[in-house]
This record gives structure tokens, C-alpha cells and sequence, in this order.
């Protein structure tokens, strides 16, 4: 048993010098080698779903993994840009995103720096009552919250989903924005009204743009929300007016038949504004998640 032990330990050592910090080269061949393996893993499907759009249903169902050139084709895409429904489910995911993310994030700044320079009766239950709201699912509140929509005359109607997804998304990006208004030193503040300046001049010159890595992880949190959000949408639009992406990919589902190729175009084609919102915002993004907002109180 102990020569047992003995050999694990050696080979532990010849490890550990294998892997020492001055084989630098060695080491970051290593990890890149297992993440390279585990990116590959996870963007598989999302590749394979990239190929099959560009190509016939015949082809999602033959016994071929990757497509050869006289496969592909383009008229998947033309298919399902030019369906009007489709066209106006697009519109109606934009407005409500990009609305969602506005009312969110003026809130949230405004919160957020409230409850980061001022102390009043209360401040420390909200933040603890913003905190809760992200720990039930959403599905218990369907019922009461649809009786409160229709009494407000909010059902079928743009801001309704809009006031929907704003309750959602503002508790949690309210408390992230504290955590990096925190961050500010108050003694910025108080330069600045030496100067003669208010507090809103305050917020607007020093707050908001030393505060640009939350405000882009908060504003791409709520515009993913909205954009992907199917429950809510689901109870609060009754018409095609109001109907959003997530109910798009429902046009190419027949009682006896799923055209795959039209909802697999679809689905990368509500995939392309995340993607390009991410692509815009990656700076701000990364460094916002990499300096973290979730700070204590």
C-alpha cells in the first residue's frame, strides 16, 4: 500500500514540474487545448444550425452530416423574410426590446444612484425586497398579474408587454448599478458641486460615464430578456399587433408537419440582433462582467 502511495505521489510531481510555471508555453498549449474542445462541444449545434438553414428539408433528413456546395442555398432565408407575419413579429420584438432597455436603464441608473449616495428609512428593505424578486419564477405571478394588466387596459398592447418585461428587469439591474455606482468615489461628487454643479450634472458627467461597463451588462441583460421572453407574451398579447419573434417560429409548425428548415432559419435569424448587440457592446460588456456589480450593501 505504501509503494501504492509512493508511485501517485511521484507521478503527482512529475506533473506538477511538467506543468511549473516557467513551461508557460507548455501550460497555455494545455488550456487552450481544453477550452478550444469545450467552445467546440457547446457551438456545435449552433454551427450545424448555421449549415442546415442554408440548405432543403431533404437534406436535414438524409443520413449526410455537412453539405456539400449543390446543397447549398439561399432560399430559406427569402422564405422567411419575405412572410408578413414573420416581418411584423421583427418589428414588434425590436420596439419592445429596445423600449424595455430604455425604461430600464433610466430607472435603474436613477435607483441605483439613489440608493448609493442617500440613506433614508427603508433603502436596505428595497434592495433586499429588488434581490427576492429574482429568486421566484415568474410563472407564479401569471394569474395575478394578468388581472392587474386588465384592470390597467394593458392587455394587447405594446407598452403592457413593455411594463411586463420592465418589472422583470429592473429589480436585478437596479442592484447591479448600485454595485458600480459604489465603486465612484463620493469625493467626485463633492468636487463637482464645489464647482457649482447639481446633482443631476453630477449623474450625467461623472455617474454615467464612469458607470458604462454596468450600464452595458444591465442594458444587454434586459434587452436579452425581452427579446427571448415567450411566458409573458404568451398571456399579454391576444392579436398579431402585438406578437413577438418567440411566436414567429410558431408559423412553421403545422398540426402534422414542422417545416425544419424555415424554423431553423428563423431561429438564426432571431439569434442575429443578440449577436450584433453583443459584437457592439463587447468592450463595455466584458469589462462590466470581469469587475462584477454584485456587491454587498
Amino acid at each position: 500500500m505504501a509503494n501504492t502511495d509512493d508511485a501517485s505521489t511521484g507521478v503527482v510531481q512529475r506533473i506538477d514540474a511538467w506543468l511549473d510555471e516557467d513551461m508557460s508555453v507548455r501550460r497555455a498549449g494545455i488550456v487552450y487545448v481544453v477550452l478550444g474542445l469545450y467552445f467546440a462541444f457547446l457551438l456545435l449545434p449552433i454551427v450545424y444550425m448555421l449549415l442546415a438553414s442554408f440548405t432543403s428539408q431533404d437534406f436535414l433528413f438524409s443520413p449526410e452530416l455537412i453539405p456539400s456546395l449543390s446543397d447549398l442555398t439561399i432560399n430559406n432565408y427569402v422564405s422567411v423574410l419575405t412572410i408578413g407575419e414573420f416581418q411584423r413579429y421583427f418589428v414588434n420584438s425590436t420596439i419592445i426590446a429596445v423600449a424595455t432597455t430604455a425604461l430600464v436603464l433610466t430607472v435603474g441608473i436613477l435607483a441605483g444612484y439613489s440608493m448609493s449616495r442617500f440613506e433614508y428609512p427603508g433603502r436596505r428593505g428595497l434592495l433586499y425586497a429588488f434581490l427576492s424578486t429574482q429568486m421566484l419564477p415568474i410563472v407564479l405571478i401569471l394569474i395575478p398579474f394578468f388581472l392587474l394588466m386588465y384592470d390597467l387596459n394593458l392587455i394587447d398592447s405594446h407598452l403592457g408587454i413593455v411594463v411586463a418585461h420592465s418589472v422583470i428587469g429592473i429589480p436585478l439591474g437596479t442592484w447591479l448599478l448600485k454595485g458600480y455606482i459604489d465603486d465612484i468615489p463620493e469625493s467626485l461628487d463633492e468636487a463637482a458641486m464645489m464647482d457649482g454643479g447639481s446633482r443631476f450634472d453630477v449623474l450625467v458627467r461623472i455617474i454615467i460615464p464612469l458607470s458604462m461597463p454596468g450600464i452595458a451588462v444591465a442594458g444587454f441583460y434586459t434587452f436579452i430578456l425581452s427579446w427571448n421572453d415567450f411566458l409573458l407574451v404568451s398571456i399579454l398579447s391576444q392579436t398579431e399587433a402585438t406578437r413577438t419573434l418567440p411566436f414567429g417560429l410558431q408559423l412553421f409548425q403545422a398540426q402534422n408537419a414542422v417545416a425544419w428548415n424555415l424554423l431553423i432559419t428563423a431561429a438564426i435569424i432571431t439569434m442575429v440582433p443578440v449577436v450584433l448587440l453583443f459584437a457592439l457592446a463587447q468592450k463595455w460588456v466584458v469589462e462590466g462582467l470581469a469587475s462584477g456589480g454584485m456587491k454587498g450593501m
